[in-house]
């Protein structure tokens, strides 16, 4: 016979004891199955507190705590069942966990003890007067009323007789009594509003994601190169706007599971990686409900990274001012970019694009403003202009557009920037139509 099996009743049958039981254990076991198939990880706590005061004794108590145990049991200390016994931290403990265990319900075993409270029973019986809540007037009856029996034990003592869930992982025991527990440990949850670090999590995410999100609006704002790059940071904008939109709903929800929270953090996570150099997301381990600290830290570690990275525009556009007898001059005030980006001069004009590249590097002068004049009165050679096969990526392509390069590497007249008010550039020839665009391209 199964021990869960449905009680069949008919009329006139002699009613005992072991009907209502059965009938229960039946209900309770349907229960489960119904859970345990539609809601993954349906157990573990809802609420939990320690008793600070307690570890400074050199014992581990709680306060409160309210949650499902494995078996599907339901508990709600002290409100409705009793809180277990404050269990005592020896000194030679360490780094070792201490478990809630409520004994499992055997077939044939007793569930209920009223007087010598035996180890294995899942419920002390307490007597209680209970109002009669259908019928006027003061009528009660004494009743038999069973309060889960649950212990706190350390995790190497627990056997499988027990449903256990941890509650805290102690570090040790001080020399003052004073117990240290591992702050980083977190107990399997049913929310995340459970646990302070946790919580914390999910709210730090929240503001990296506001705070990434705003950063790249303000330079969508400011105007961009149009080129690769900036589509790149349209793009984050985008995942950073939809999943910031998803944790700000998951902050506010009444209840939040934390495989649920898991499963957006590895989704953003997964988004994030697509703008990184290695243009692939890290492989995580799997959800441990009983380890959420194992599960949590690597993605957190990963989400901080991405959401942290340091903004730094990979082109910009140096502004060209017109000056008398054909020269333009450009500032550049950043030694730093002088001497390790690639500058770049997108040239279009209205005539063949073959011919516009072939003329243009030998017409052009580009030095030191000190020193444009004497390069094109006397003829001396400028900065190298050198064609590119293709328009760099950081930077806007337009139709009919050639772009060069600047020789900049072991250039004496580049070396000369450094000290110089700009960069010159003379443009001798007809060139009709002409439009310039200088850029400057980080490595």
């Amino acid at each position: 016979m199964s021990w869960r099996t449905k009680v069949v009743w008919s009329e006139g049958m002699l009613l005992q004891p072991q009907h209502l039981q059965q009938s229960e254990r039946h209900a309770d076991h349907a229960r489960h199955v119904l859970l345990r198939s539609t809601t993954p990880y349906a157990w573990g706590f809802a609420e939990l507190e320690i008793d600070q005061a307690a570890l400074t004794l050199g014992k581990l108590a709680l306060v409160r705590a309210v949650g499902i145990f494995g078996d599907g049991t339901v508990f709600d200390m002290p409100a409705v069942d009793p809180l277990p016994e404050p269990i005592d931290i020896p000194s030679s403990m360490r780094d070792e966990a201490v478990v809630l265990a409520l004994p499992l319900r055997r077939a044939g075993a007793r569930e209920a003890d009223a007087e010598d409270y035996e180890e294995l029973v899942r419920h002390r019986v307490l007597e209680s007067e209970v109002p009669d809540s259908n019928t006027a007037g003061e009528r009660t009856a004494m009743l038999q009323l069973g309060q889960l029996h649950t212990r706190l034990m350390r995790a190497g003592e627990a056997t499988d007789a027990w449903t256990t869930m941890g509650v805290a992982r102690v570090v040790e025991r001080r020399t003052d009594n004073q117990v240290q527990l591992d702050r980083g440990m977190l107990p399997p949850l049913l929310d995340v509003a459970g646990h302070a670090v946790i919580r914390a999590w999910l709210d730090e995410l929240l503001g990296l994601l506001r705070q990434r999100g705003e950063a790249l609006a303000g330079r969508m704002t400011q105007g961009g190169t149009g080129g690769v790059a900036e589509i790149a940071d349209f793009m984050l904008l985008q995942a950073v706007n939809r999943n910031e939109a998803i944790f700000a709903h998951l902050a506010k929800s009444a209840m939040l599971h934390p495989q649920h929270f898991f499963e957006h953090a590895l989704g953003l996570a997964g988004d994030l990686s697509s703008f990184r150099d290695s243009r692939r997301v890290a492989r995580f381990g799997p959800y441990v409900h009983d380890d959420l600290a194992l599960s949590f830290r690597p993605v957190m570690d990963d989400l901080r990274r991405s959401l942290s990275m340091v903004f730094e525009q990979s082109a910009i556009r140096i502004e060209l001012h017109d000056r008398k007898h054909g020269v333009r001059v450009a500032m550049v005030t950043d030694v730093e970019l002088q001497r390790k980006a690639t500058f770049v001069l997108a040239v279009n004009a209205n005539m063949p694009s073959e011919a516009l590249r072939a003329r243009f590097p030998t017409q052009v002068k580009i030095g030191p403003v000190e020193r444009i004049r004497d390069l094109v009165n006397l003829a001396l050679p400028g900065v190298t202009l050198t064609p590119m096969p293709v328009a760099p990526r950081q930077i806007p392509f337009h139709t009919g557009a050639n772009y060069f390069e600047l020789e900049t590497r072991n250039s004496d007249l580049w070396r000369q920037l450094e000290q110089s008010g700009g960069i010159a550039m003379h443009i001798a020839g007809d060139f009709p139509g002409l439009d310039l665009a200088f850029w400057a391209i980080r490595s």
